[in-house]
C-alpha cells in the first residue's frame, strides 16, 4: 500500500473515532473550519482559472459540490485539532 493511502486510512479511521464523520454538519448549520473555508475557495479559484473548471467547484450554496467537500475537510481539520492521546502524534 502506498504511504499516502496508508495515511488516509489512520486519519480516516482517528476522525471517524472522534465522531467527526458523522456529525449532520448541514442539518445543524455547523460553521466550516476556517481552513476548510480557505482550501475551497483556493480550489474553486485554481480550478476555474488553471484547469478550465474540471471539477466545477460550486462555493456559497447550500447543498453545492463546494459545500460538500468543506464538510468533508471540516472533519479532516478539526481531527487535526484534536488533542492528541499519550504518545500519538498526528501527521500534518
Amino acid at each position: 500500500m502506498k504511504p499516502g493511502r496508508e495515511q488516509a486510512l489512520k486519519d480516516y479511521a482517528k476522525a471517524k473515532e472522534l465522531g467527526l464523520t458523522s456529525i449532520d454538519r448541514w442539518g445543524e448549520g455547523r460553521e466550516h473550519h476556517p481552513m476548510s473555508e480557505r482550501l475551497v475557495r483556493f480550489l474553486a479559484e485554481h480550478d476555474f482559472n488553471d484547469y478550465g473548471d474540471t471539477f466545477q467547484w460550486g462555493v456559497g450554496g447550500d447543498g453545492d459540490n463546494g459545500e460538500t467537500l468543506a464538510f468533508e475537510m471540516d472533519a479532516f481539520f478539526e481531527m487535526l485539532d484534536a488533542p492528541a492521546e499519550a504518545g500519538e502524534r498526528m501527521e500534518r
